[in-house]
C-alpha cells in the first residue's frame, strides 16, 4: 500500500517503538508475532476497505492493544486454569461435531427425503409384532407367520380381508390395515423405504422394523398437501358415553354450525360453546401446524380439502367427540433451500439413519486412521476370553489391533470387555448376549473416533483456525472482565471517579419542545391542521362492511374484511380506528350501535385494546344512498395514529423528505431550527435554508450537574475507559513492544 510511510512515522512516534532487524514486524515482550499472523488480521480489512488512508495509524494502535492483553493471558498461563480448559474443551467438541459426520452420506439422505417429501403415500400394512430383543424362537415364529401371510396374498387372496384378520396393528386392522396418506420423515426408515419402492396397487414383501413385520400396500398417492393451521370448537362426548349424551351433543354441535352459517363470529361461538379449555381463549386456535400425515385418515381428506382461509368444515365425529374446524392457515411443500436445515436435523436425530451416516464415516475414519487387526492374534484372544488367567500371560501383551500406529493389546481388549460387561449388568440387569467381534468392533470405533478428533486441527486448516480464534477471543475476553469490567462496576469505585470528575458530568442546556419542519409553507400548513391534537388523522382508506337490512349478524364477506382490519390494528401499535355504525330510516334505532358492537366485540377477542378504538353512533344521518337503502346497513371506518411519525410517512411518501415531526428532549447541535431559534417557553416560527418550521416550546431546562443516578452510565464508560489507558500504559512497561519498521514497511506496501 502507498500510504504505509504515514504508518511507520506514526510508529516511530509511539513511545513504546524502536527499531529492531528481527524478522517479526512485531514483538510484544516475548511474544514474535509473524507476518503471516499479521496478514491474517490485515489483509481482510483492507480487501474490505475497513483501513482507510485516516484510520491506518489508529487500526495498528488497537492492534497492539489487543495484542497487549493476549500477552498478559499467555504469561500467566491463563489458558491452564480448570474452568479455562473445561470450556475450551467444551466449545472444541460443540466445534467437531460437523466434522464427524459423513457429509457426502448425510447429503444424500437430506435430498432423499426432500425428494420423497414431495409424494404422500396412503398406504395399508400388515403387522406381525416383534420386539426389538426378541429371542430367536420368537422371531423365527413371527416371521413364520407374516411368510404364511405373504404367501396367501401371491395366492391372491385380498389384502384388506387378511389385514382385517391377521394384522397385530389394532387400530389399522379395524379399516383393512388402511394407515392413510405418509411421506418422508414420518415412520421408520425401512418401513419409508418399503412404500417409496412400491407403485399403486403394489405389495412389498415382509420386512422388520422395530415394531415386527410388515407387509404394506400402496392404495394411493398424490402430490405433497404441504401443512396447515387449524381453529376448531370441540363439543366432548366419549365414545362410550350414553346415547343421550351423544345425541345431546350432536344437537350443540349442529347449533354451532347453524351459528357459523348464519355468519356469527367464529371466535364469539367458540368462546361460548367450546369444551376445550386450552384453546377457547385464544379463538379456537390450535398452536401448531399440520403435516397430512399427523392426522387420522377422515381428518386427511376432510380439513385438507379446505381450500381458503376461513373455510369451515362440517361436524366431524372424533375420539375427543364432536369437533367443527376452521382453515387458519396453508402453506404448500417449500422450496429445498427452506427446508434442508430442518430435514438435516431430522435425519441427523434419526435413529436409523443415523447408523448409516455413522457406518460411512467409520469406514472413512478406519483407512484414514490406519486401523490395522491382526487377525491370528484376534482368533486367538476371542477362543481365550473365557479362559481363567492371572493377568501376567505373555499373550497379553501381544497386539490385536494398532490405529496410527498407535498398538493395543490384547489385555487392553480384555479390560474394555470386563468394564462393559459391568456397566450393562449395572443398566439391565442381565448380562445380554453380545459377540466378541461386536465387542471388538466398538472398542475400535471408540478409539478410531478418539483418534480422529484428536487430530482434527492436523486434518482440517479451518477447524484449526476456529479454535485458534475461540482460544485468544477467550482469553481476551477474560482478561477484559477481570481488569475493566469487573472494576468498573465497583459502587464504591464509580462514586469515587463521580465526585473526582463531576465536570465531565454535566447536563447540558435543552428544551422540551415539539418541532415541525418542511419544506414549504403549505406543506407545514396542512402538516400543523393534523398534528393539533393525537391521535392524528391518517389518509388511509378501508372499506365500509355491508349488512343485510334489518340484520347485525357478519355474513361471510364481512368476517374476511374484519379479519383484515384485525390484521392492521395488529402490524400498527399506534393506530386507532373510529367505528361509525349507519342504519337506514326504515330500521330499527338500536341497528347502527348493534353493528358497530360486533366489529369492536371481534377486536377486542383478539387482543386489540380498547382504548384504540373510537365508537361513533351515526345512525341515519350519514346516509350512502337514498334509492338504495341496503347501502346505508354499514359500519365505517377512519384511522387515526397516535404517533407523528405516521402523519410524517404520509406526506413523505407523497413526496420524499417533505416533513419532519418530532417532539421531546432538544439539546444544542441536535436541529439547526432548534439552534437558532430563541430559547423561550412558547410557539415560534422560523425560515431559513429553504425549510420552514414551527417550534412549540414548552419548557427550557439550564445547564446544570447530573446526579450522580442519572450520570451513572456515563460514569461506568468513563471509568472503563480509564482502567483501560491504565492497564495499556502498565503492560507496555511490563511487555515492551518493538516494531521492526523495515518488516512492517513490506506488508503495509503491499
Amino acid at each position: 500500500m502507498k500510504n504505509y510511510k504515514i504508518v511507520v512515522g506514526f510508529i516511530l512516534c509511539l513511545p513504546f517503538a524502536s527499531i529492531a532487524q528481527s524478522a517479526a514486524p512485531i514483538q510484544i515482550g516475548p511474544k514474535k508475532i509473524s507476518s503471516e499472523s499479521f496478514l491474517q488480521v490485515y489483509q481482510p480489512l483492507v480487501e474490505s476497505d475497513s483501513i482507510t488512508k485516516e484510520n491506518q495509524a489508529a487500526f495498528l494502535s488497537d492492534y497492539i492493544d489487543y495484542q497487549l492483553k493476549i500477552v498478559a493471558a499467555e504469561q500467566e498461563k491463563l489458558a491452564d486454569q480448570p474452568d479455562f480448559k473445561e470450556e475450551y474443551a467444551s466449545f472444541r467438541k460443540e466445534l467437531a461435531t460437523p466434522y464427524l459426520v459423513d457429509m457426502p452420506t448425510l447429503d444424500m439422505l437430506v435430498k432423499q427425503a426432500y425428494q420423497r417429501m414431495k409424494e404422500e403415500k396412503k398406504s395399508s400394512q400388515i403387522l406381525v409384532k416383534l420386539g426389538e430383543n426378541a429371542s430367536p424362537s420368537d422371531t423365527l415364529l413371527a416371521y413364520q407367520k407374516i411368510e404364511n401371510i405373504y404367501q396367501k396374498l401371491k395366492a391372491g387372496e385380498d389384502f384388506a380381508s387378511l389385514a382385517s384378520r391377521f394384522s397385530e396393528d389394532e387400530s389399522s386392522a379395524l379399516k383393512g390395515g388402511v394407515l392413510g396418506y405418509i411421506t418422508s420423515l414420518q415412520t421408520d426408515y425401512d418401513f419409508e423405504n418399503a412404500i417409496y419402492s412400491i407403485g399403486i396397487g403394489e405389495y412389498s414383501k415382509p420386512f422388520r422394523t422395530s415394531s415386527g413385520y410388515h407387509i404394506v400396500k400402496i392404495l394411493n398417492q398424490r402430490p405433497n398437501s404441504g401443512k396447515i393451521r387449524l381453529a376448531h370448537i370441540i363439543v366432548s362426548a366419549a365414545v362410550d358415553a350414553p346415547t343421550s349424551l351423544q345425541v345431546e351433543a350432536k344437537k350443540k354441535i349442529e347449533q354451532v354450525e347453524a351459528y357459523l352459517k348464519a355468519g356469527e363470529s367464529f371466535e364469539l361461538v367458540c368462546k361460548n360453546y367450546s369444551e376445550d379449555p386450552y384453546s377457547r381463549g385464544r379463538g379456537g386456535e390450535i398452536r401448531r401446524w399440520y403435516f397430512s400425515s399427523d392426522l387420522s385418515e377422515e381428518l386427511q381428506d376432510a380439513l385438507f380439502g379446505l381450500e381458503s382461509i376461513g373455510d369451515l368444515s362440517k361436524p366431524i365425529r372424533t375420539n375427543l367427540g364432536w369437533q367443527l374446524f376452521k382453515l387458519v392457515d396453508k402453506k404448500p411443500l417449500l422450496t429445498f433451500e427452506d427446508m434442508s436445515e430442518f430435514i438435516k436435523q431430522k435425519v441427523l436425530t434419526d435413529a436409523d439413519r443415523q447408523g448409516l451416516i455413522k457406518q460411512a464415516f467409520m469406514k472413512r475414519v478406519r483407512i484414514e486412521n490406519k486401523v490395522i487387526v491382526q487377525e491370528a492374534v484376534k482368533k486367538a484372544a476371542f477362543e481365550r476370553m473365557s479362559v481363567e488367567r492371572t493377568g501376567t500371560e505373555p499373550f497379553l501383551q501381544e497386539i490385536i489391533f494398532s490405529i496410527l500406529d498407535k498398538p493395543y493389546k490384547v489385555g487392553d481388549f480384555y479390560s474394555y470387555v470386563q468394564a462393559q460387561q459391568k456397566r450393562r449388568i449395572k443398566a439391565l440387569g442381565y448380562l445380554p448376549i453380545v459377540s466378541e467381534q461386536s465387542y471388538l468392533d466398538e472398542l475400535i470405533e471408540k478409539e478410531a473416533l478418539q483418534a480422529e478428533e484428536t487430530h482434527l486441527e492436523s486434518k482440517y486448516p479451518a477447524f484449526k483456525e476456529q479454535m485458534a480464534d475461540f482460544l485468544e477471543g477467550s482469553l481476551f475476553s477474560k482478561m477484559t472482565d477481570r481488569e475493566i469490567f469487573e472494576k468498573s462496576l465497583d459502587s464504591l469505585a464509580q462514586a469515587k471517579f463521580f465526585e473526582e470528575h463531576k465536570a465531565q458530568f454535566v447536563m447540558p442546556a435543552r428544551v422540551e419542545a415539539k418541532l415541525v419542519v418542511a419544506d414549504s409553507q403549505k406543506t407545514l400548513k396542512e402538516a400543523l391542521d393534523l398534528l393539533k391534537q393525537s391521535p392524528y388523522p391518517m389518509n388511509k382508506k378501508f372499506s365500509d362492511i355491508s349488512f343485510s337490512l334489518k340484520e347485525s349478524k357478519l355474513e361471510e364477506p364481512a368476517t374476511k374484511l374484519i379479519a383484515e382490519l384485525f390484521l392492521t390494528m395488529a402490524k400498527n401499535g399506534d393506530y386507532v380506528v373510529e367505528i361509525s355504525g349507519h342504519r337506514d330510516t326504515s330500521e330499527e334505532d338500536s341497528l347502527s350501535e348493534a353493528r358497530i358492537n360486533k366489529v369492536v366485540a371481534f377486536l377486542t377477542s383478539k387482543g386489540i385494546s380498547s382504548h384504540r378504538i373510537i365508537q361513533k353512533d351515526e345512525a341515519n344521518l350519514k346516509s350512502a344512498s337514498k334509492t338504495v337503502k341496503v347501502k346505508n346497513a354499514r359500519v365505517s371506518f377512519r384511522f387515526f395514529s397516535s404517533s407523528m411519525e405516521d402523519v410524517v410517512k404520509r406526506f413523505n411518501a407523497l413526496k420524499p423528505e417533505s416533513l419532519e415531526a418530532k417532539e421531546g428532549y432538544f439539546k444544542k447541535g441536535v436541529s439547526p431550527v432548534i439552534d437558532a431559534i430563541e430559547w423561550k417557553v412558547g410557539p415560534k416560527s422560523y425560515e431559513g435554508g429553504g425549510k420552514f418550521a414551527f417550534v412549540e416550546i414548552k419548557k427550557v431546562d439550564p445547564e446544570r450537574s447530573r446526579s450522580f443516578e442519572e450520570a451513572r452510565g456515563l460514569v461506568i464508560r468513563a471509568l472503563q475507559e480509564r482502567l483501560d489507558k491504565e492497564w495499556i500504559a502498565k503492560l507496555k512497561q511490563q511487555y515492551p513492544v518493538v516494531i521492526n519498521t523495515e518488516e512492517l514497511g513490506k506488508i503495509l506496501k503491499n
